[in-house]
This record gives C-alpha cells, sequence and structure tokens, in this order.
C-alpha cells in the first residue's frame, strides 16, 4: 500500500513529489497552505512514511512514476496535474511528463536535481561524483538504528530535533521521528541514493509546457546554479526564480515564492 494524503478541492490538483527520502511530512505544513484555493496532494513513495516497502530488487525511476500513476488512478484521481516537485522528485516528475504528456498541465520544480550531477564532477566547479552518493549510501547503510534510537531517547540528536521542529506539524512529530528513526526508512534513503548514482544523460525536453523553476539562493554548491540554468531551458514556456536567502528545503523557509510559482502556472496553463 503506498500512502496519499489529499486536501482541498478543485481543478486541475497539484501532485507534490517529494525529495530523497521525504514524503507527506515534510510537505503537510505548506499543503494544508497551498490547499486553501485548490486540491493538493502529496504521497510517501515505498518504503517512505506510512507506505509499505518495495518488493525485492532495484527499482528504476520509470517503476517509480509508475508507483505514482498507479496511485492517482486507484485514488481516482484525474487529470490535469500541476506537478510540483523538489530535488530528486524533480527528475521523476520530468519523466512522469514526458511519459504522460496529456495529464500534466504545468511543473514547478523547487531546486531541483539534475539528471546528470553524478557525472558532473568538475563541471561548472561541481564538487561531488558518483563515489559521494556511494559514500552517502554506505553511511547510511551502517546505521546502527539501537544507537541512534538511544541518542534520541536522551536528547543527543540534535540533528534530528531540528528537522523534526522544522519538518513536521506538531500533531505528526513523534511519526516523524519514529520514521526517520525506522529500519525501513533507512533502505528506502539507501535505495534512492544508490538509483541517483546511476542516472546520467540530459534532462529531457518538456516542449511548451508551462514550467517553472525555482533556485535556493543560500549556500549555492558551485556549479548548482548553471544546472538549474540548464533545467529551465527545458521548456520554452518557461519561468526562473532565485529563492534568495532560502536554502534546499525552500518550502520551510521560503514558501510563498512556491506558492505564487504554482498559482502562475495554473494561470499560464489557462487552468483557472
Amino acid at each position: 500500500m503506498v500512502h496519499l494524503l489529499e486536501v482541498g478541492q478543485g481543478s486541475p490538483t497539484v501532485v507534490i513529489v517529494p525529495a530523497l527520502g521525504s514524503g507527506v511530512l515534510s510537505w503537510e505544513r505548506f499543503q494544508r497552505d497551498l490547499a486553501a484555493g485548490m486540491r493538493v496532494v502529496v504521497y510517501d513513495r515505498a518504503g517512505i512514511g506510512w507506505s509499505d516497502p518495495p518488493g525485492r530488487g532495484r527499482r528504476t525511476c520509470d517503476d517509480r512514476v509508475e508507483e505514482l500513476r498507479g496511485l492517482l488512478d486507484a485514488a481516482g484521481i484525474d487529470p490535469p496535474y500541476v506537478l510540483l516537485s523538489h530535488s530528486m522528485g524533480g527528475i521523476l516528475a520530468r519523466r512522469f511528463a514526458v511519459r504522460y504528456p496529456g495529464t500534466v498541465a504545468g511543473m514547478v520544480l523547487v531546486d531541483s536535481s539534475h539528471e546528470n550531477q553524478a557525472n558532473c564532477r568538475g563541471v561548472y566547479g561541481w564538487p561531488y561524483g558518483r563515489s559521494d552518493y556511494y559514500k552517502n549510501a554506505l553511511k547510511w547503510q551502517c546505521y546502527v538504528l539501537g544507537v541512534r534510537r538511544l541518542r534520541a531517547a536522551l536528547g543527543l540528536l540534535k540533528e534530528l530535533d531540528d528537522d523534526t521542529a522544522s519538518e513536521a506539524v506538531p500533531e505528526h512529530a513523534a511519526a516523524y521521528r519514529a520514521s526517520m528513526l525506522s529500519s525501513r526508512e533507512r533502505r528506502a534513503v539507501v535505495s534512492e541514493l544508490l538509483l541517483m548514482s546511476t542516472l546520467s544523460g540530459s534532462p529531457p525536453p518538456l516542449g511548451s509546457l508551462p514550467l517553472t523553476v525555482i533556485t535556493a539562493g543560500k549556500n549555492q554548491t558551485p556549479g548548482w546554479r548553471e544546472m538549474q540554468d540548464e533545467l529551465a531551458a527545458l521548456s520554452d514556456d518557461s519561468v526562473h526564480i532565485v529563492a534568495d536567502g532560502a536554502g534546499h528545503y525552500v518550502h520551510h523557509n521560503a514558501a510563498e515564492v512556491i506558492t505564487e510559482a504554482v498559482k502562475d502556472i495554473v494561470r499560464r496553463g489557462g487552468l483557472a
């Protein structure tokens, strides 16, 4: 079972595609605010949050795209969709738009990953490569969760406390902490890090699809802005916004920028 949270009413439906290892709990606060004027759904990919883990074997981007399409169909959520995607979710959103072009009315990419970033060490000064994804995956794989749970119980895991405060709504703070300390979540993160390490090539062109790219303006890694410029060039109808002062999780510290971008996409797509 894959978990989906639906709030609000109307058309088009905004479908939030979260970042690597993220799901409903990271977007719930933003979703509630955006849904004041439209229908907004967000989901947990398999193994994340309240969703069951996937079957055995490595899953591709296309597998994850099919998971989302099947989920929307099963929930009776019909197109048109505006895809609002963050980080790695941007790669999945672009695959979805290419695979199901008649269903997507517009797209907002929030500090989106680039398909080729694992192969771009040194390009534009980008400092990361494929080996960095392997190292990060190994770090997650080697977490001794009993020790982390003990540290969390003793209040010694400050980064988890900070993440819980910034990401989860108060009534779901305990669920967020439990999820982040679970073996299932760890395996999902490792799987998605390994997926990112395998990707290569150019992002697919999006034709005249209304597109807005939002780039975090704070603490940019060299090369990131140039990759964001490449994403903005994928559509003939694109807008590129730099969210000054916002970090990678733009929806936590510059939510109004994303809200206005979604509303603008609805207008540009003639969907208002």
